[in-house]
Formats: structure tokens, C-alpha cells, sequence
């Protein structure tokens, strides 16, 4: 077979256009992964704010006075004096 000049041009025309191709791929695909990238590093910002505003509403409801609020909402009532009754003898109930 013989070179020829016709052939290596259209070779290499192939081997351009084929590289130029996979080069706009490429680069879509970097460009398609940086607008995911930020979009998930958006979700994540919103994410920790959100969390954080959880972790703040828990710290109130758990304060003493919400909890003493909320007591007095149910109409419970403070304890006072504690008595402890003290067992003498050491009777167990059996079965």
C-alpha cells in the first residue's frame, strides 16, 4: 500500500476532529458539574442555617422557664416538701 498525501490528510483531519469533539464534551461535562456543585453547596448553606435554627428553637424549649410555663399551663403545681416513707422490716410480697 502506497502513502499518499490524500490519505494522511484525511487521517488527521479524523484524528482533529475527533480530539476537538472529545474536547467540547469535556468541557461541557466540567461546566455541567460546576453548576451542580454549586447548586449542592447552596442546599448545603441552606441546610445549616436550618439546622442551626433547629438547635436554637431546642435550647428554648428546653430553657427552664419554658418548661415552668408549660408547667403552669397544664395547671401543675411546684413540689413543695418531699416525705419519704420509711419501711420497717424487710416483708416482700410473694406470688
Amino acid at each position: 500500500m502506497r502513502f499518499s498525501i490524500k490519505m494522511a490528510n484525511k487521517i488527521l483531519f479524523c484524528l482533529i476532529a475527533t480530539i476537538g469533539v472529545g474536547y467540547v464534551v469535556s468541557i461541557n461535562d466540567l461546566a455541567i458539574k460546576g453548576f451542580v456543585l454549586q447548586e449542592l453547596k447552596t442546599e448545603s448553606q441552606e441546610l445549616r442555617v436550618e439546622n442551626n435554627e433547629i438547635e436554637l428553637a431546642i435550647m428554648v424549649l428546653e430553657s427552664y422557664d419554658s418548661i415552668e410555663k408549660r408547667a403552669q399551663d397544664l395547671s401543675m403545681v411546684k413540689v413543695g416538701k418531699i416525705d419519704y416513707i420509711t419501711v420497717t422490716g424487710g416483708s416482700v410480697a410473694r406470688k
